[in-house]
């Protein structure tokens, strides 16, 4: 289970993604770690109201948990001990940038699915008890050591403790041990077991991938379609015979239906959709993102570049990008579209590569007035920012 060395892209999704775990040593460089946040900043996160936080208690034997949500009065931590407890905040990436520097490592992987860093802060012996996650998850470790068990298949026993505000597998599961330390990294598929208890303080990293579930996709795509009438096309009866009469619903008419709800799956509209869906923003409403506070006009871009100045996608915005049926690109930020425009290809599949804006490259992403149109935009979003901002 233990690689000499983190697999190539191809290797990892042929072998390991949603198939098998695997530890990497030193993934993670130490000098990188230091500037993560640390476990007073985290303490000072879970004092928030708006933002995710929970402590979770056990008692040393592994029997029982308990389980409180955030936001935490500061007295709370200093009734904590010095044993048997975890503080978890959700979101660090978003409000601790330098954390988010921790997703360079993760190109390879689907960053449109990504959900969140997921930071815990443990005392000796803290545990959330062995469990299962539905998504895909890269467990960095940060300051102290952690012992971790896990399982080299999925767990098919789901029986939980009962009476627990979170889940803990009651009858455990079958697993090997490891201990980490500071820049391991471990991936672990969904619904493998794992268990987590902490040796020395420690902090970990988790960096989660969650799909949604096919009925919350068909909810919103059908909100989507709702929104605008010639794109909901409603149910006519074409081509209905005699043997749909009655109550019965012939196989005709559920082939006809079915064919229309796949049609409206393949259309462009589901591609536009797909794009806005994979970039809302799971840590806040749409309506609380705020835009830039000094917004620029496109010749202040265009003069800055040529000045020498470069930009770059800070780590912690998201993108969401599909392919339209005549080969344009759809590119959203905070669950809306910003170009499907054929002549922005090239500047998004730039920054798809995650790739600096300079004036090296400026002349082969387009047509430079289209370019710095859709450059100026994404800034005074704050999808871009002037590298050293």
């Amino acid at each position: 289970m233990i690689l000499d060395k983190f697999p190539t892209a191809d290797a990892f999704y042929k072998t390991y993604w949603d198939k098998k775990p695997f530890i990497v040593r030193n993934f993670v460089d130490f000098a990188l770690m230091e500037t993560f946040v640390d476990g007073d900043t985290m303490a000072g996160l879970a004092l928030e109201e708006d933002i995710k936080s929970r402590i979770v208690t056990n008692d040393s034997a592994g029997q029982q948990w308990e389980c409180e949500h955030g936001p935490f009065d500061e007295s709370r931590f200093s009734e904590l001990g010095e044993r048997d407890w975890s503080l978890l905040v959700q979101n660090v990436e978003q409000y601790h940038t330098d954390t988010a520097k921790l997703l360079e490592h993760f190109h390879f992987s689907p960053r449109w699915l990504l959900d969140d860093i997921m930071v815990s802060y443990s005392a000796p012996g803290g545990s959330v008890g062995p469990h299962t996650d539905s998504y895909h998850t890269f467990l960095i470790q940060g300051i102290g050591v952690r012992k971790w068990k896990l399982s080299a298949d999925p767990v098919m026993d789901k029986n939980y403790i009962e009476g627990m505000d979170i889940k803990v597998l009651k009858n455990g599961f079958e697993g090997e041990e490891f201990e980490v330390r500071m820049g391991d990294v471990i991936y672990i598929p969904p619904h493998f077991g794992h268990e987590g208890v902490t040796l020395e303080t420690a902090m970990t990293f988790s960096v989660g991938f969650l799909g949604p579930k096919m009925s919350e996709m068909m909810a919103e795509y059908a909100a989507y379609l709702e929104e605008e009438e010639s794109r909901d096309k409603r149910y006519l009866g074409e081509g209905m015979g005699a043997n749909g009469g009655a109550f019965s619903i012939s196989p005709q008419e559920q082939n006809t239906i079915r064919h229309d709800l796949i049609l409206a799956i393949q259309s462009d509209d589901f591609s536009l959709w797909m794009a806005q869906y994979f970039s809302t923003p799971t840590y806040t409403d749409i309506e609380n993102i705020e835009p830039c506070d000094e917004p620029l006009e496109e010749a202040d871009i265009l003069d800055a570049l040529q000045k020498g100045e470069a930009l770059h996608r800070p780590e912690h915005i998201k993108l969401s990008i599909t392919i339209a049926s005549d080969g344009a690109l759809n590119l959203a930020v905070y669950g809306a579209v910003i170009s499907s425009a054929p002549a922005h290809k090239t500047l998004i599949e730039t920054l798809n590569r995650n790739e600096i804006i300079s004036t090296k490259n400026l002349d082969s992403l387009g047509k430079q007035d289209a370019v710095i149109t859709l450059i100026t935009q994404l800034y005074n979003l704050n999808v871009l920012s002037f590298e050293g901002q």
